[in-house]
């Protein structure tokens, strides 16, 4: 007698916004809307939604199917990934058939009856292998009984590394191509796989690829008029966005910190000392995870905090000129041994503001050195300001080593130097935080 199949219905999933998140973002992916998809998909994964779906287990193994118009595909991969089954997953429609095999819940594999979407017309595409010699390894593979991608390895005309790529560019492709289906049907059988594990997929693993395949970088590129294009928060992530920095780091989070719908890419980049092509990735980045979407608007607007800390980097480097200038006028080459060692004392933290910043040449130091710096090592808005207490702590370890191997007459030079600084923040200066920092750390400096 044959198992009696579960029948997954809409019901048969939670009354959950994460759902409807699911929802609407593969009716807008169906619609080739891929940046209003990824914004929906992102909503979803910022839900975080674990709870096991309920599927019967007839003779202890899910047997359970349903129909892609009624049952989206994300619905029924979280079926299955909710519950962590192993087992083998098949959804057809219109004479296509694809298998899709799980381990523990997630996606490890995908086999597909489209010949397009086989691994060998995939190495002839990426012109990893030519046409002819494809023919020639299918017809030995059949002979051998080998799959065709291990017999290649083998006869070195492909290296496993090589042949990995390709099997996971094979799965995307096949999985990809199935959000785009509007009807047909799927089952899924828990049983024990062999299958090798060529991917590692949850479900929102795979959102992201597809809306990458949706929006190429080429094509993102191409939407971008010019540098002074505005980019904002997409509608989910500014409810989120505290929670959106937590999980950011490095560039991608001080580039996202700045993102306020007044400022261009132009600005974005100048902020972060970045070249254009690496602000176009990390932006390129946030819109494919949903997180921001690309404004109407081009406004032209003053960076009032970028020209506070750019003004502040050019007094600091100055002060730091005079400095260098001084000891090798005066020593020569030990300067540099004097400068390297008042680093070392430095936080952690502080060394990140210096990382990879040849302090001993002061005339080939710039300020987008530090400015990337800062992007790394202190993307956060409240730490944005700790490059002032790096240099303050590097100039004490300046003085102190000044005055104690070249006497007080030098290091009287540097106070001087930055008695004479101070005196121009306090006429020129708006009041701020980082203007009364700065006042704070030199007035430590010289009295």
């Amino acid at each position: 007698m044959r198992e009696k199949i579960h029948l997954l219905k809409r019901n048969s999933f939670p009354a959950h916004s994460f759902f409807d998140h699911l929802l609407r973002g593969t009716d807008f992916f169906q619609d080739r809307e891929f940046e209003r998809a990824a914004e929906e998909w992102g909503a979803a994964g910022r839900l975080n939604y674990t709870t096991p779906i309920n599927l019967t287990r007839r003779k202890g193994r899910i047997f359970c199917g349903g129909y892609i118009q009624e049952v989206p595909f994300l619905y029924f991969l979280y079926a299955v990934h909710t519950n962590r089954a192993d087992g083998i997953g098949a959804i057809k429609t219109d004479g296509v058939a694809k298998n899709l095999f799980f381990n523990q819940g997630r996606l490890v594999c995908a086999a597909t009856s489209r010949r397009e979407e086989r691994v060998g017309q995939l190495m002839v595409k990426q012109h990893r292998v030519p046409a002819a010699t494809l023919a020639r390894m299918i017809a030995d593979s059949k002979k051998q009984g080998k799959r065709i991608g291990q017999l290649m390895v083998e006869k070195g005309l492909l290296s496993a590394d090589a042949l990995r790529e390709v099997l996971i560019a094979q799965a995307d492709r096949i999985l990809v191509d199935i959000f785009k289906w509007r009807r047909g049907y799927f089952y899924f059988f828990e049983r024990q796989i062999i299958e090798d594990l060529v991917v590692d997929y949850a479900p929102l693993n795979l959102t992201r690829i597809a809306t990458c395949s949706g929006i190429s970088f080429a094509e993102f590129r191409q939407k971008i008029p010019n540098m002074k294009t505005i980019f904002r928060l997409s509608p989910y992530a500014e409810a989120k966005r505290s929670e959106i920095m937590d999980k950011l780091t490095g560039r991608v989070k001080f580039i996202f910190s700045l993102i306020d719908g007044v400022r261009s890419i132009e600005q974005l980049a100048r902020f972060g000392g970045l070249d254009p092509a690496t602000t176009m990735d990390i932006l390129y980045r946030l819109i494919t995870e949903g997180i921001i979407r690309q404004s109407r608007e081009i406004i032209e607007y003053e960076d009032k905090q970028f020209n506070e800390i750019s003004n502040g980097l050019d007094t600091l480097l100055e002060i730091h000129a005079f400095i260098a200038h001084l000891l090798y006028f005066e020593i020569g080459a030990k300067a540099t041994e004097i400068i390297r060692q008042a680093q070392q004392p430095l936080t952690r933290m502080h060394r990140g503001i210096f990382s990879g910043i040849p302090l001993e040449k002061s005339d080939k130091i710039n300020k987008d050195m530090l400015l990337r710096n800062i992007a790394q090592y202190c993307p956060e808005p409240d730490k944005r300001n700790l490059f002032v207490e790096a240099f303050g702590a590097f100039f004490k370890q300046m003085q102190t080593a000044i005055e104690k191997n070249l006497g007080s007459r030098l290091a009287e030079h540097i106070t001087r130097k930055i008695k004479t600084e101070i005196k121009n923040i306090e006429r020129y200066a708006q009041e701020t935080a980082l203007r009364r920092q700065l006042l704070e750390v030199f007035a430590k400096l010289v009295y």
